[in-house]
Formats: C-alpha cells, sequence, structure tokens
C-alpha cells in the first residue's frame, strides 16, 4: 500500500472512485486471519492533478491477499498485497 501512495505521489496521480471489495477469508488461527479477494476496481481509477484520466484504460478486477492479526485488543492489517489489474 505504502508503495502505491508513493508511486502515485511522485507521478502527481490521484485516485478516484470507489473499490469494491468481497473479502473471503481463507484461514483463521488464534488471533491471525488470512483474508483473499478480488476487489472490484472498475470505478477506481487514476488521475492527473488537472483532472484528466491517466490513461484510457478502463478500471478492473484484481486479486488481494491480506492478513489480519489481532494486537492489544484490535484487529489490524498486517499484511496486504495488491495484485495486477485483470489478476482475477
Amino acid at each position: 500500500m505504502k508503495y502505491g501512495l508513493r508511486s502515485s505521489q511522485k507521478d502527481k496521480l490521484v485516485g478516484k472512485g470507489t473499490p469494491r471489495p468481497h473479502p473471503e477469508v481463507i484461514s483463521a488461527k488464534s488471533g491471525k486471519v488470512v483474508i483473499r479477494d478480488c476487489v472490484d476496481g472498475t470505478d477506481w481509477l487514476l488521475y492527473k492533478r488537472n483532472g484528466e484520466p491517466e490513461d484510457n484504460n478502463p478500471g478492473s478486477h484484481f486479486k488481494a491477499d491480506a492478513t489480519v492479526k489481532r494486537s492489544k485488543g484490535t484487529w489490524k492489517v498486517s499484511d496486504l498485497y495488491m495484485h495486477e489489474a485483470g489478476s482475477c
């Protein structure tokens, strides 16, 4: 997530729209949950700061893998990997 945000900032791009997640629990053990998703990002696109689209490519679906761990009574994402566009 940090890489994507830094890259967008460096390239002077802004994300607009809303990703639509539909997560599924892959495994759940004491204090740790592994989640997988095929995020619908068709309405979640990058734009130049002047409001023009970054490119003419439509949004797509992409695979996302996350690990959530319980720490001091709170669930927090410890790992998140968003795969390339069209990966699911």
